[in-house]
């Protein structure tokens, strides 16, 4: 049932490209080789890949772990809510890191456009490249990347706070190039239909998130570096960056698939923690998220106990759960606010953080309240449903207030590596024993 789940939703927007987009073939016979598959063929893929990323397996566990969402009936989804993942559980999701739409994927569009001269376009790769490698080196610290794509059989794993510093710079090379002069992929662009504006602030965004990923490790400074970054980036809710889907039978949005057609939909429902939140602030987002429960109100399962009365759970719902074509957000205008409020207020600026968060209350007709960094983070928290970014707040500030799942003390920090990575490979073999007591290396010490 794991591997059902973690083939299907996983990969499946890796397969949507070569079935409906791509000539399969030729775009998988040579991903290096930009003649064998066209650049707008490639970057398709590409796109599908980031999506399928965004939307699979990743968020699913981290929707669950951090109480969100939960995973019910005693079958796999549960158990690996309540933290029993393996190597094998995410086998398929480490590889597509780097196969088909990934690392070499991403790398084939780049030199395409390069040798074309097309900067807009290599910007806009440049740019996806550094949102699966961020969401990688997050998940699991040490990984390849310098060497991923070359000749080598088992390329060294780079520290994950160097990652960081290379994605850092290759998005500074992405704002670069996004200005410097090209057609651009057009609308072969799922996104922003090759906008240089949107994609730029896009890329400040994110440099924004990787700048606060280290905060843990290398100190409240790094506020500083977020807060100027955030200032460039997503200015609008207009600019938001979201997938892209049709209602074909495998180009839909992912959690909806998951819900209604993988066997499973019922095993995920509404996680407590989330629900009690929005309740309790009157949240109109809560209609939006979660379905009314057997008994007409809403409630969710609590995986700190185990035991909740299922009549009182809710059921995922929304666009998010039954409409195919629900274009997922990613990067988002209130993320940014709110990275502008958290790094506002650490950085002694209590006005700016309360203009942030009044600018993301507002929108969503909830009123003012104190700009603490419980009230900051807590919205956040609310604004990232279903989005691995919400793992990274909390390892970084334990907020909000999460206790660990039934029969734990600590909620998980880090994934396992895939197992045909460690059974091919014997660099990662001595960080695959623990994703709770091991921590990777940005995340110093784990939230109690």
């Amino acid at each position: 049932m794991r591997r059902i789940w973690t083939v299907a939703v996983a990969v499946l927007l890796t397969a949507t490209a070569c079935t409906n987009f791509l000539d399969a073939p030729k775009a998988v016979a040579d991903p290096n080789n930009p003649t064998v598959a066209s650049r707008n063929q490639l970057f398709v893929g590409v796109q599908a890949n980031t999506f399928g990323y965004y939307e699979g397996y990743v968020p699913m566990l981290v929707c669950m772990w951090m109480q969100q969402c939960a995973g019910i009936n005693s079958r796999f989804v549960q158990t690996e809510g309540e933290y029993g993942i393996t190597a094998g559980s995410l086998d398929f999701t480490f590889s597509g890191v780097y196969v088909g739409g990934g690392l070499i994927g991403i790398r084939a569009v780049e030199a395409s456009a390069d040798a074309s001269g097309d900067k807009l376009y290599k910007g806009i790769a440049e740019v996806h490249e550094a949102m699966i490698m961020m969401l990688t080196a997050d998940a699991w610290g040490d990984v390849p990347y310098r060497e991923a794509v070359s000749n080598k059989s088992n390329a060294v794993f780079d520290p994950q706070l160097q990652i960081y510093d290379d994605l850092l710079a290759l998005l500074d090379k992405a704002i670069a190039d996004l200005n410097g002069g090209g057609a651009g992929p057009g609308p072969i662009d799922l996104v922003y239909g090759g906008a240089k504006t949107q994609w730029t602030q896009a890329a400040h965004t994110l440099k924004a998130r990787i700048y606060l990923h280290r905060v843990e490790k290398l100190g409240t400074g790094e506020y500083t570096k977020a807060l100027t970054e955030a200032n460039l980036g997503i200015s609008t809710p207009d600019n938001d960056w979201r997938t892209q889907h049709s209602a074909a039978n495998a180009e839909r949005n992912v959690w909806q698939q998951f819900q209604t057609t993988s066997g499973f939909g019922q095993d995920l429902v509404a996680g407590a923690e989330l629900v009690n939140i929005m309740k309790a602030q009157n949240d109109p987002r809560l209609t939006d998220y979660f379905g009314e429960n057997p008994n007409g109100g809403f409630g969710g399962f609590d995986a700190t106990v185990g035991t909740t009365d299922l009549h009182t759970v809710s059921p995922l719902a929304g666009g998010r759960a039954s409409d195919p074509t629900f274009r997922q957000p990613l990067i988002t205008y209130d993320e940014n606010q709110l990275i502008i409020a958290e790094a506002s207020l650490q950085t002694g600026n209590a006005a700016a953080a309360a203009a942030a968060l009044h600018n993301v209350r507002s929108l969503h007709g909830k009123p003012d309240v104190a700009a603490t960094l419980d009230a900051i983070m807590t919205e956040k928290y609310i604004a990232l449903f279903q989005n691995p970014e919400v793992w990274n707040d909390y390892k970084r500030t334990c907020l909000p207030a999460l206790s660990p799942a039934v029969g734990h003390t600590v909620i998980p920090g880090r994934f396992l590596y895939g197992q045909t990575q460690v059974q091919t490979d014997p660099q990662p073999a001595n960080q695959n024993d623990n994703i709770t007591t091991r921590r990777n290396a940005n995340d110093t010490n784990a939230c109690q």
